[in-house]
């Protein structure tokens, strides 16, 4: 009898204390938390990756971040390409770790081959001249591997079997690390103001890699009939041009960590700008790196407006961090970078002039 009431007490109390918990502390159920984990209005984009198998150990901490801090959210798909054949070791770690479905293509041969037009012996030459400079040897002034890369994400990585299906894309490459929490569908934002290209750093050039590049881009422009676009107020010109020397100011947005419009990559007006700087043979007989010959061409051909700086992003690629400086920012976005260390304002750094022209 006395165990019976307090069996009814007790269910009474319980009911009582539970209508006074409401929504903030009830458990939201396997139903309620699966629909909170899987948004219903993904964009058609994906993340992007140029990789080799020897990079797995760099890239499953690069994805393991990626995921904690956005793609843990999101669940978007993640693409992968390699020159060669991904491992079964290496399709098998990373797709464990995806949130998304985990993508693997292997480059056509043709898109990471010498192009017929190159002079084999000419660039090696170079090389070596590269090599033997008096004032310091330029990173990657040897690697072959290098070049073929910096080609290969100028002109061809949109055009991969794979990234056709998608409209937007996200750059990672290994041993990239964010720093603060991206709580927001960051491609729900491109697509909302209609963003075409989002960088987070961007930097000066060597200018022992691209002696030639400027002048082919002016020499394309004339026999396009283009020329007006290096004065065009409309554009981001000002950003990439020095009207006063009539030259490259070597600014250029860092591409480790971008995100894109595919359908801009993939128009008439860049392939065509791309295509003739490739006959150049530059990525070869110099050392022209994908951030200049992109930065160059996007910035004639897009309007103002179009082109985003993610500062509140926080994150690096050695040696380069950028961490926002507001400390509510900062706090709100749970970041663990050092304010101090922020590169954006450093003499190097061409950000705070993308900010100027932006009216940022």
């Amino acid at each position: 009898m006395i165990q019976a009431l307090l069996l009814v007490v007790a269910a009474v109390f319980i009911s009582w204390q539970n209508s006074f918990v409401g929504p903030f502390f009830q458990d939201p159920g396997p139903e309620l938390a699966a629909s909170a984990n899987q948004p219903q209005d993904l964009q058609n984009a994906t993340l992007y990756t140029l990789c080799r198998n020897s990079d797995l150990y760099d890239m499953l901490e690069t994805i393991q971040n990626y995921e904690d801090r956005f793609n843990g959210r999101f669940h978007y798909d993640w693409v992968f390409l390699n020159d060669k054949p991904f491992d079964d070791t290496f399709k098998l770690e990373v797709s464990n770790l995806v949130s998304g479905k985990a993508r693997f293509g292997q480059i056509d041969a043709h898109h990471w081959q010498f192009p017929s037009s190159l002079n084999r012996t000419l660039m090696e030459e170079n090389i070596q001249k590269l090599l033997s400079d008096e004032d310091g040897v330029l990173p990657y002034a040897d690697s072959v591997s290098y070049r073929h890369m910096c080609r290969f994400e100028s002109g061809f990585f949109y055009r991969h079997p794979l990234l056709q299906e998608y409209k937007y894309f996200w750059r990672v490459e290994p041993g990239v690390k964010l720093y603060c929490d991206i709580d927001y569908d960051i491609f729900a934002h491109m697509n909302a103001h209609k963003y075409a290209y989002a960088f987070a750093l961007s930097i000066l050039e060597y200018p022992k890699s691209i002696p030639s590049l400027f002048r082919h881009v002016k020499d394309y422009l004339l026999l396009a009939g283009k020329e007006a676009l290096l004065h065009d107020e409309s554009n981001y010109s000002r950003f990439v041009y020095d009207g006063t020397t009539d030259s490259y100011n070597l600014c250029h947005f860092w591409t480790n960590l971008e995100l894109g419009d595919l359908d801009v990559f993939r128009s008439q007006e860049y392939n065509e700008m791309f295509e003739y700087l490739d006959r150049q043979n530059g990525f070869f007989y110099e050392r022209w790196g994908d951030a200049p010959v992109r930065s160059l061409i996007l910035s004639l051909i897009l309007k103002k407006g179009q082109i985003h700086r993610l500062a509140d992003i926080g994150y690096i690629h050695e040696p380069y961090l950028q961490c926002p400086t507001d400390a509510a920012l900062r706090r709100a976005k749970k970041c663990s970078c050092n304010p101090d260390m922020d590169f954006t304002h450093n003499w190097y750094s061409c950000s705070w002039w993308f900010d100027r022209l932006d009216g940022s």
